[in-house]
């Protein structure tokens, strides 16, 4: 979402996993000095057990300061609530946009937020009375201590409160110990190892397809899950529908697209693919079961497929994503000469 700070518009992820505004340390220059944790309790209001955060990848020590004026539209961002500084361009290949911050919650608490994504709309409302619009399922929006807002999904008799994270770009994470709960109802079909990039490193976990996942009193069928310390809902899961966030009246609405329930396609070439100074390099390569890679190494840039040469990130891994079998025709430059290549998607990893 476009931001402006300094006089200058940049873009800012929405991001309802976060507790606090997010600024990249290039911002530290526009900021005072670092406030202690008592000043910030002092600001706030808010008691903090300790000055980090948890991510997938470990702890992470902050650094808080006092808020400047940032703009979103016609809405001033700054409120009594400390900002964040972090290394966010270390994320901007695997993301594939270059941001430079993060809206949390701290900020979008305050406002009632429809988001559709077939139109790539957003609209923020003062919550002065509840959302009276459309929608087709709705769950109660709870607060976790670190006031993140959360769902309950039911595991089998088991209430289990659930993050809504949509800076997870994945449909989303659970507990190992809650894996155990649908394992012995055979509800796990499949798992596989998978990356897990966060603003502290590049680690590897497990994520597992499911049979049926209930949520909202709808049953999603196929969904995948990566291993996590964290129980949330991801980005790719809210985007089966449009959603209303409605913070102040504490209730989620969801309005499904048409193919809401459509089991969730994986990367079925082996590659994964970031970008890197606007070019799409290949970050590694592993073996699929059926799939065929010829002539691509780590690091290749992708110069055209089909002989396309203006492609997208998301476009070239949805391409990834197409049925068993596919056959896609590529040019990889490598060392400063281009190469031709070639990919057979190969069988669904889960």
């Amino acid at each position: 979402m476009p931001v402006t700070i300094d006089g200058q518009t940049c873009n800012f992820l929405f991001d309802t996993g976060a507790s606090f505004v997010v600024l990249d340390e290039s911002y530290k220059k526009l900021l005072g000095p670092a406030l202690s944790l008592q000043e910030a309790e002092a600001r706030t209001g808010v008691q903090f057990t300790s000055k980090h955060i948890i991510t997938p990848n470990g702890k992470i020590e902050l650094e808080m300061y006092k808020s400047i004026s940032l703009k979103l539209g016609r809405l001033q961002v700054a409120n009594r609530f400390p900002y964040i500084t972090a290394d966010l361009k270390s994320l901007w290949p695997f993301s594939g946009e270059k941001f430079c911050g993060i809206l949390g919650m701290s900020f979008l608490h305050q406002f009632r937020w429809e988001i559709d994504f077939e139109d790539a709309s957003v609209k923020a409302y003062i919550g002065a009375e509840p959302y009276l619009g459309e929608y087709n399922s709705r769950a109660p929006i709870l607060w976790s201590r670190s006031q993140i807002p959360q769902v309950v999904i039911n595991l089998y008799g088991r209430n289990i409160a659930f993050d809504l994270d949509t800076g997870d770009n994945s449909s989303g994470r659970i507990k190992k110990e809650n894996l155990i709960i649908l394992q012995g109802y055979s509800q796990i079909i499949a798992s596989q190892k998978q990356d897990i990039v966060t603003v502290s490193s590049v680690s590897t976990s497990r994520e597992y397809r499911l049979k049926t996942l209930r949520f909202a009193n709808v049953v999603y069928p196929k969904v995948v899950l990566q291993e996590s310390d964290q129980n949330a809902i991801g980005l790719k899961f809210l985007k089966r529908h449009n959603i209303v966030f409605d913070f102040p009246f504490n209730t989620l609405y969801l309005q499904h697209h048409k193919d809401y329930v459509k089991a969730e396609a994986l990367n079925k070439s082996g590659l994964r693919l970031i970008l890197k100074e606007g070019k799409i390099i290949v970050f590694n390569t592993r073996s699929l079961k059926g799939a065929l890679v010829k002539g691509i190494k780590k690091g290749d840039e992708i110069v055209s497929i089909k002989g396309i040469n203006c492609m997208s990130l998301f476009g070239v891994r949805d391409l990834m994503k197409k049925e068993e079998g596919k056959e896609i025709h590529l040019r990889v430059k490598r060392r400063g000469k281009v190469h031709e290549a070639y990919i057979r998607l190969g069988k669904d990893p889960l």
